[in-house]
């Protein structure tokens, strides 16, 4: 039976700390630990071990960007390869999940949500943030005032800026300056691709 498990981390706490997750659910594995990139990359390399998974971070000494999930990849371990990293980058995510990887799980997420992820890795599961948890993380993230979202919600009627100040009884120098800031939120840059947005992460409805 394959019970190897290598772990890639650097920090001991974290390590040991996975170790110990991992020994508790699993007896039986055997599981080593590299704290830096070459290291990982001669366990992984090692022609005597088998891996059964491998918990890989991406930012130990010596690794850069995506360069150990590359070695990994070109390896052929991205089936058993589950990425655990303090790195919330939406793009690597999307390149380690279609590059065929088993998982991408941020260290920032609850113990409780930690241990179901790492124990859905080990049933073979694959395990990535959903569309709508990144909306929620997302839609957190962003904040609009109750006024920002009055002024948008008359936006994507059409109204002009003096007319949304007239339904207001606003200045349209406050209408803009409204304007302005809920652009700066959104990270956008027009009108109708702010409301887009914000409809995207249920800032506002679907309907007027």
């Amino acid at each position: 039976m394959k019970n190897d498990v290598l772990i890639v981390e650097d920090h001991p706490f974290v390590a040991e700390a996975t170790k110990k997750l991992l020994a508790g659910a699993h007896p039986l594995l055997n599981i080593t630990i590299c704290s830096d990139a070459a290291s990982a990359v001669q366990e992984l390399g090692n022609p005597d071990r088998t891996w059964h998974r491998v918990l890989l971070d991406l930012d130990v000494p010596g690794a850069h960007g995506l360069s150990l999930v590359m070695e990994a990849h070109r390896l052929g371990y991205e089936g058993i390869t589950c990425i655990v990293t303090a790195m919330d980058r939406r793009e690597y995510e999307t390149q380690i999940q279609a590059l065929g990887f088993l998982g991408y799980i941020v260290k920032a997420t609850s113990v409780d949500d930690f241990t179901n992820a790492i124990n859905l890795i080990f049933k073979g599961e694959r395990v990535f943030p959903t569309p709508i948890e990144r909306r929620r993380e997302v839609n957190e993230a962003i904040r609009l005032t109750r006024r920002q979202l009055e002024v948008l919600n008359l936006v994507r009627t059409g109204l002009s800026s003096k007319q949304i100040a007239e339904a207001l009884n606003l200045s349209e120098g406050t209408v803009n300056n409204h304007i302005t800031g809920t652009l700066t939120a959104l990270e956008v840059g027009t009108r109708s691709h702010a409301v887009a947005r914000a409809i995207e992460l249920g800032l506002l409805s679907v309907s007027a």
